[in-house]
């Protein structure tokens, strides 16, 4: 079995050592597969999770789905691996996901994902309950990691954003070949992602519509979306224009669920 943890802190090792000469900072975001063992409140009100069976889950994953955003928007850094959505000080019976962050990556994993276990996509109303999304999302293995490793903001400019892509491509693109997803779920950067995937990673991958890029070759789908935070529109439509784009894509190349390990 890959050891992706190993991988992990070798690439971030690198990824801090060049943070510095770059003078970038060192406040050190870390990211990568999605801790998938027991959750804990601690005694300052805050949700935890411990790492768990990730790794094997990951490795035997029928379709795997790579959640690449831009940065973390906090006020200090925390390991992404161990996120668990849930609103801190909520109290530990009260399971609450109230960030819309949250709420949509949530619903978009679950529509994206459940059509590999023989169901169709969901409409935003049979999606739209915490007790369908969140259950799902906690347990079906998932990578998240971000374009720059360093503490962000509320927002970035495509410039910014652009220059740390420049500066650790190598690292950044290492770290996307690793995980080997089927599903690349691009969330915001005005194109930036998508672009960055397309010239560096899979160089034949084909328009299908404004939302999804196919690479044949690979048998690989990048997902161009709005950021999870997105607020020009409403989450129900974010979630609609999503789907209906993806069951069109589903038409058109019905082999992508049926040819993955």
């Amino acid at each position: 079995m890959i050891d992706y943890r190993a991988f992990e802190e070798q690439l971030f090792t690198k990824w801090q050592s060049r943070s510095q000469e770059m003078e970038d900072g060192d406040e050190f975001v870390p990211d990568g597969l999605l801790y998938r063992g027991d959750f804990f409140y601690d005694e300052w009100g805050n949700w935890e999770r411990r790492p768990g069976d990730e790794v094997e889950k990951w490795t035997y994953c029928p379709m795997r789905l790579l959640i690449i955003t831009k940065d973390l928007n906090d006020e200090e850094p925390w390991d992404i691996r161990a996120e668990t959505g849930r609103k801190n000080s909520s109290g530990k019976e009260n399971v609450i996901i109230s960030a819309s962050f949250y709420k949509n990556l949530m619903r978009w994993a679950y529509g994206l994902l459940i059509v590999n276990e023989g169901k169709a996509i969901p409409s935003f109303e049979a999606v739209n309950q915490q007790d369908v999304y969140q259950p799902f999302y906690d347990e079906k293995p998932i990578a998240r990691i971000n374009c720059k490793k360093q503490l962000g903001g509320s927002s970035i400019s495509p410039q910014k954003l652009k220059s740390y892509l420049n500066r650790y491509q190598d690292l950044l693109l290492e770290q996307i070949r690793f995980y080997d997803a089927d599903i690349l779920l691009c969330c915001g950067g005005s194109d930036l992602i998508k672009d960055f995937i397309h010239e560096n990673y899979l160089p034949d991958l084909v328009y299908v519509n404004d939302w999804m890029y196919y690479s044949i070759s690979t048998n690989k789908l990048v997902v161009n979306s709005w950021h999870p935070c997105y607020r020009n529109d409403t989450h129900q439509n974010m979630y609609e224009e999503m789907m209906a784009n993806y069951g069109d894509f589903l038409e058109k190349y019905p082999q992508f669920i049926y040819n993955h390990r």
